[in-house]
């Protein structure tokens, strides 16, 4: 393994333990699950607000409703609301955890952090190549190191760093690169 503080070259071999590809799952389906329901969430809360005060608007102008009777109606509409909402995001959790169990991160892989960006290429026949450019923020996570690319991740366990300080040197190295390859694509 290179000196992790090195500018140059950084190189190391690493096979993932069943803990470190259950935290990754956990974490990018976490993350997955939260983006998809942000948007939607706050579109869908504001439309059910609008149309349930119309709802009860409405009914209460016509004498569908008494007004001793709107807070419990109210009350019943937001509870299932917030119910929905909230059932949503833990079925698109489950369905990324699902997801990404199928992911191919078994095996040894074989890491290459250059001037380029990064190679890795796995037992299985797997080689990808990013430039800094494609990665966008990079994470340290005490156990595992998090590079962001798109919605995909790659992790880096702390394990392969010689100690704290190496990690924390490669993190910072890493972080510039990826900063000056968004700088350079600026216009």
């Amino acid at each position: 393994m290179n000196n992790a503080s090195d500018q140059s070259e950084f190189q190391f071999v690493a096979t993932y333990g069943e803990k470190e590809l259950r935290a990754y799952q956990k974490l990018m389906a976490g993350r997955y699950a939260r983006a998809q329901s942000e948007g939607a969430g706050v579109g869908i809360l504001l439309a059910a607000i609008l149309i349930l005060g119309l709802a009860v608007f409405g009914a209460f102008k016509l004498g569908f409703v008494e007004p001793s009777a709107v807070r419990p109606v109210l009350y019943t509409a937001y509870f299932a609301f917030l119910t929905g909402v909230v059932g949503y995001y833990f079925v698109m959790r489950a369905y990324f955890r699902k997801f990404l169990r199928t992911d191919l991160r078994g095996g040894t892989w074989n890491y290459t952090f250059a001037s380029y960006g990064i190679l890795y290429s796995s037992s299985n026949l797997i080689e990808v190549r990013l430039s800094w450019r494609a990665v966008s923020a990079v994470e340290d996570l005490g156990r595992l190191v998090v590079f962001r690319f798109g919605a995909q991740g790659l992790i880096i366990p702390s394990r392969v760093f010689a100690n704290d300080a190496a990690r924390l040197a490669f993190v910072a190295s890493t972080a510039a690169r990826i900063k000056a390859a968004a700088e350079s694509t600026r216009p």
